[in-house]
């Protein structure tokens, strides 16, 4: 365990962050399978609710014996509007989630690693170079050929998607800034406390009580959103986010196959077509990062002359 983990951090940042996100994808894709399952008994915003409770219950522990102190952070107006966005993306994501089936839901919020590499450049400046600028259009082009919206699929459900695709952007920018100061556990706790806050009034007023089953999917929800929001908060502290955020288009193929799995939909070949785009931007990305930190190694070696401009 001890030799994985020490061979895990040699390992390059970016590659590190994609790794965070590709487990964290499986993670979530497991969430919004048990999401759609609970929507049938409560509306999204109580899901949400639910969902950032009992997160709490399960940091309870860690802050009652110290190991994150959330009252001590220097940072708090940066955790609120971080939480803030994230609390919308998390409702918005609910919504699409129980309006359509999971993998289109999926496929439409693939638009986000297009924002955040937008973002990335412009507000954090981030060097975006073409060969990565090529890839994140290429793989976007992938989700219109899987989502086709010509076809009919731009409905409120696909809107909805797309509006969380955009806030889920802003928030990672706003990890990335807190990330800089603030360990993930920290990151995670806070949004933990200040959405249950900010979800209280919400989840009243849409109250309904779920069953015995109900309860079970909110627990769930509940655990695999808190275990997969750390995966997530790890990518974008170790990876560039420009880097890293391709990579959450793997959840695509997990989708496709819950959706399977849980609901019998089988997706039609645009499906795999668009798939086949998206993994095949997201692994050529992995390579061409890989290939630029041989490249650097082998620069402050001495071994070759430093190239011009990596692209």
């Amino acid at each position: 365990m001890k030799l994985g983990a020490a061979t895990f951090r040699r390992l390059p940042p970016n590659v590190q962050g994609a790794l965070w996100l590709v487990s964290g994808g499986f993670i979530f894709t497991t969430n919004g399978a048990m999401i759609r399952l609970l929507s049938a008994e409560i509306e999204g915003v109580q899901t949400a609710f639910f969902r950032a409770f009992f997160s709490v219950l399960l940091l309870a522990p860690m802050m009652l014996t110290g190991r994150v102190q959330p009252w001590r952070s220097e940072r708090i107006q940066g955790h609120f509007w971080r939480t803030f966005m994230g609390t919308v993306s998390m409702v918005l994501g609910f919504y699409a989630v129980s309006m359509l089936p999971l993998a289109d839901a999926t496929a439409l919020a693939f638009s986000q690693p297009l924002f955040s590499v937008v973002l990335a450049a412009a507000v954090l400046r981030e060097k975006v170079r073409w060969r990565r600028w090529s890839a994140t259009i290429i793989g976007f082009a992938g989700v219109l050929v899987m989502a086709r919206p010509g076809s009919g699929s731009l409905q409120p459900g696909a809107i909805v998607a797309i509006l969380n695709a955009l806030a889920v952007g802003v928030s990672i920018l706003l990890v990335r800034r807190l990330s800089d100061t603030e360990p993930p556990i920290m990151i995670l706790t806070q949004f933990a406390i200040f959405s249950t806050l900010l979800l209280a009034l919400p989840a009243i007023w849409f109250w309904r009580w779920p069953s015995a089953y109900g309860w079970a999917l909110a627990v769930g929800v509940s655990v695999t959103a808190t275990l997969g929001q750390y995966f997530w908060v790890q990518a974008f502290a170790v990876g560039e986010m420009s880097a890293v955020a391709p990579f959450d288009y793997l959840r695509l193929p997990f989708a496709v196959f819950v959706g399977w799995l849980v609901w019998g939909e089988m997706p039609v070949i645009w499906t795999y077509v668009g798939a086949s785009i998206v993994i095949g931007s997201a692994l050529y990305i992995a390579y061409r990062e890989s290939q630029l930190v041989r490249e650097r190694r082998a620069t402050a070696r001495g071994a070759i002359p430093a190239p011009r401009s990596a692209p």
